[in-house]
Parts: structure tokens; C-alpha cells; sequence
């Protein structure tokens, strides 16, 4: 007979209570794009619902290495989570890298509503953020935008 002490069994029992960090074959399956609004190579993918549409969404963003996001806002508070790499972030409406703080995968951290943040990706990442739509982002320096400095047809 095999006995297990109890301190063994709470350590077990919370082990399979913790959530696992996804892995990249999660990542497989899901359908990356690029969206307007982000500069490229920054690729998305929809989780659960519509961030365009009213209610809870869920999406993904991946990264190269040392790719920066300038300054912007979202009109909804985000819940982020750091799937894969290491990931910077501040507040503020000027870059400043002193000033961020680094993420590192299964970190988990909130993006206030209307309030400024600007990011960095010292590795290349997946971030998994969780809002509510309608949502979109806006660049707080214009010049900053993509969608700004793409030709439009006369």
C-alpha cells in the first residue's frame, strides 16, 4: 500500500488548480492577420468575440524581437497576459524606456481606459489582452499611426 503524505497532496492538488502558460501549438491554430491599426510585422489574432462589436473579447498579438509601440490609448480597459517572451510596457505619452517595466511570459498586468502606454518587445512575443468591445486604438501622437502614412487614392 502506498500512502502519501498530505503536504504531497496539496501539492498536487494545486499544481493542477494552477493555470498552464499556452503553448506555441496553441498558437497553430489560431488565425493571425495584420490589422490596420497596428505597424507591421505585428500580427493579431481573435481569440473569443468581436473586439469591433459590443461584449467581451479576447485577442492575441505577436511580435518580433525589439519591436517597439509607440504611445496609445484603448477606449477599454485591457487585461493582459504575457503567453511567450519578454515584453516592456509604461505609461506615458512620450517613449522612454527607462521608465518601463519588463513582463515576462505568464505575467499578467492591466491597461487603464483612455490612458496612455507605449511597449517594447525585447524578445519576440505573444501577449493575450482581454476587453471589451467596441474597442480601437488611437495613437497618441498621430504621426505614429500607420494607417496616417499609408497612400489613399485620389
Amino acid at each position: 500500500m502506498i500512502r502519501t503524505s498530505g503536504v504531497a497532496a496539496l501539492a498536487l492538488a494545486a499544481m493542477t488548480a494552477l493555470p498552464m502558460a499556452a503553448s506555441a501549438d496553441e498558437n497553430k491554430d489560431l488565425d493571425w492577420h495584420f490589422v490596420a491599426g497596428l505597424p507591421r510585422p505585428i500580427e493579431m489574432a481573435i481569440v473569443s468575440g468581436d473586439p469591433s462589436k459590443p461584449g467581451p473579447f479576447v485577442v492575441r498579438y505577436r511580435m518580433p524581437s525589439a519591436m517597439k509601440l509607440q504611445p496609445h490609448t484603448y477606449p477599454d480597459t485591457r487585461e493582459i497576459k504575457v503567453i511567450k517572451g519578454i515584453y516592456w510596457i509604461a505609461p506615458g505619452e512620450s517613449y522612454n524606456w527607462r521608465s518601463m517595466d519588463e513582463y515576462k511570459a505568464g505575467s499578467t498586468y492591466t491597461m487603464e481606459a483612455g490612458k496612455p502606454y507605449f511597449c517594447w518587445a525585447r524578445t519576440a512575443v505573444i501577449i493575450e489582452e482581454r476587453g471589451t468591445g467596441p474597442s480601437a486604438i488611437k495613437f497618441v501622437h498621430p504621426e505614429d499611426d500607420p494607417r496616417a502614412r499609408r497612400e489613399r487614392p485620389e
